[in-house]
């Protein structure tokens, strides 16, 4: 296929005057609908800080000398620092050649940590690490930065049809990413000089191989280099960035995603997810039918018929066929954290275009149990799988000697608790997330606090501050677990909401110092796996529990923290998981809240007349657990 075909295929022209901003619903009048930056809202006290804590005490162990080593190298410098190991390490046995990705996702984390919480040490670090890279570039006199033990040759391989080694793409997607991560969030004004001199390298390259070769490149993982490539056509306005964005689509996945048919059985899931970012990422740069239908088809499949009650998916990093979900539930390997990552990243880009409720039921989910419970509360290390076998532990990457594609998107993780609980058009104001925190709306010289103890407490309290009053429309989002939310405003009722899914409106004239208050009772369910229902989870509110099942096997000082993901079958020790005797009506009947000021249960009647205490699974750390608890009826 020539290059204008493809174009014209997805629905855009080479020859268009294109621009960019926000952009409104597909048919709809209202306003476009925008984030606040990052630095606009401070997480508060709660879980989600003390997660964000423990990762900027993480992100100052790392030493940038160390990530920076294989760039030097490469650019003929003498390196500052041995480098790290793990996936860092420039040992032959690593083939997977991730060489240099994490130092792409240390910007990014670096510099939202700086934007979340002010502290000009990330800040530094991140202008640290963007000089010592334009020394890179100035000294290589070719504009490339590569860390692989090779040099360029993975690179340029791929794109000449050779044999090549690893996933050099995907690696420089990180390496691009976390440059335009520092420029739009740290706002360092190198960081686009570096970026724009890479992507001249890589554009020079790509531009002469034909379309067929590139799309048999890409059917290696090759991260979200459409959707970074259209980042940079925004920032220079260069239309040839958005033809290499659009040649960096991937038809394999594009076509039958746009022709509504899910083909992901057995395709390995975190190289499909950040082409989807892109498709969308492309589509609101530029509108596409084609893309823009791809990216909601495949995020509706995957969360709708291919994820766990977590909001994770997968095993083995690959989708699998959705009849299969009960013989998978035993494996070590299921729920990728990279994976609930990037859907996270299309589920917040899909609600942009269209703030429909569901996302955010979708993204609350997967946020608690999926991110929140990424992280070890004792050391701040994150998971590569969080498994679902019966009876297993959770496991964590080493300080220095792991660096998996989950430890890097695990830096980023906690520092981006406050991107999203918010969102703003001109005169609404929407409320996502229950999270406390403080949001500061200074265009509108407007504050809002949310305290809360969520979801220990079914409610959270909105105290509206500023200088003076303010019209406006306060969506707040009823989950579509709540039934009925009632809101109050300063003590007296203001809305009764019953239409889960949705929001509910508070439209008034806010003078500093009103409080909203909202309530949002949870109910206890079983929730079952797709297509299996005589396995189910037990779901309350938001929040997966998780039935705790000892210490059978774990020493104290247990090996929890293991340098790859292979580690760790030492724990695979037969433990005596109940099934339950009855329907699951019956389990969510003999489930009763233990009283405390956390969230705990309690369940009786399993068989052997045994009894099981469950707690949320992000706080179910060191000790083995069970999630879906099988039927024998």
């Amino acid at each position: 296929m020539k290059r204008r075909d493809a174009l014209k295929a997805l629905g855009l022209s080479a020859a268009a005057g294109l621009g960019y901003g926000p952009r409104a619903w597909s048919g709809s009048p209202r306003e476009p609908l925008r984030w606040f930056p990052l630095q606009d809202v401070r997480v508060d006290a709660g879980p989600f800080l003390d997660a964000q804590r423990r990762d900027a005490d993480y992100l100052l162990r790392i030493d940038p000398d160390r990530l920076l080593h294989a760039f030097r190298v490469n650019s003929y410098l003498r390196p500052k620092a041995t480098v790290y190991g793990g996936w860092e390490s420039v040992e032959p046995w690593i083939e997977i050649r991730c060489h240099g990705h994490t130092l792409g996702h240390y910007l990014t984390a670096a510099s939202c940590m700086y934007a979340a919480t002010g502290d000009m040490r990330f800040a530094e670090r991140v202008d640290y690490i963007v000089t010592e890279l334009a020394e890179c570039q100035a000294r290589r006199g070719d504009g490339a930065l590569v860390a692989f033990p090779d040099g360029t040759a993975p690179l340029v391989d791929s794109l000449a049809g050779r044999p090549f080694a690893g996933v050099p793409w995907y690696t420089t997607h990180k390496i691009l990413a976390g440059l335009r991560d520092a420029h739009a969030i740290r706002e360092s004004r190198p960081a686009v000089g570096v970026l724009l001199r890479f992507c001249e390298w890589i554009r020079d390259r790509v531009e002469p191989v034909s379309d067929d070769a590139l799309q048999r490149m890409l059917d290696r993982e090759h991260g979200g280099m459409n959707e970074v490539l259209a980042d940079v056509f925004v920032l220079t306005g260069d239309r040839r960035y958005l033809a290499l964005s659009l040649r960096f689509c991937h038809r394999a996945l594009l076509e039958p995603l746009a022709a509504q048919r899910d083909s992901l059985d057995g395709l390995h899931s975190n190289t499909q997810i950040p082409k989807v970012v892109g498709f969308n990422r492309i589509n609101e740069v530029h509108q596409s039918d084609e893309l823009a239908g791809a990216a909601e088809f495949f995020w509706k499949t995957v969360t709708g018929a291919r994820s766990y009650a977590t909001g994770g998916h997968g095993d083995l990093e690959h989708f699998f066929p959705t009849t299969e979900f009960a013989q998978r539930l035993g494996s070590a390997k299921t729920m990728e954290t990279c994976c609930t990552h990037n859907m996270l990243r299309l589920t917040r880009s899909l609600y942009a275009r269209d703030p429909q409720s569901s996302y955010f039921d979708y993204f609350e989910r997967a946020l608690l149990n999926g991110i929140l419970a990424s992280q070890d509360p004792a050391t701040g290390m994150n998971t590569y799988f969080q498994s679902t076998r019966p009876g297993y532990v959770r496991l964590y990457h080493t300080p220095f000697d792991s660096f998996w594609c989950c430890t890097g998107s695990g830096m980023e993780n906690h520092a981006r608790y406050g991107e999203s609980i918010y969102a703003r058009s001109d005169d609404t104001l929407y409320v996502n997330l229950f999270i406390a925190s403080t949001l500061s709306w200074n265009e509108r010289g407007l504050t809002l606090t949310q305290q809360t103890r969520f979801p220990d407490e079914p409610a959270t309290r909105l105290t509206i501050g500023g200088d003076r009053a303010h019209s406006l429309d306060l969506a707040i989002r009823q989950p579509a677990w709540c039934a009925v939310m009632k809101v109050l405003v300063n003590g007296r009722a203001a809305k009764t909401a019953r239409r889960p899914g949705t929001y509910a409106h508070v439209s008034r004239r806010f003078k500093p110092g009103d409080v909203v208050e909202v309530q949002l009772p949870m109910q206890l369910a079983a929730e079952t796996l797709p297509k299996t229902p005589n396995y189910a989870a037990l779901v309350y509110g938001p929040v997966v529990l998780a039935g705790r099942m000892g210490t059978q096997g774990l020493a104290p000082g247990a090996q929890l923290i293991v340098n790859e993901r292979e580690s760790g079958t030492m724990l695979d020790e037969k433990i005596d998981v109940p099934t339950w005797p009855g329907k699951f009506p019956d389990l969510v009947a003999k489930t009763t809240r233990v009283e405390g000021e956390q969230l705990a249960f309690r369940t009786t009647g399993f068989d052997g007349n045994r009894t099981i205490d469950l707690i949320p699974w992000f706080r179910l750390t060191h000790e083995r657990y069970n999630l879906y608890w099988q039927s024998r009826v």
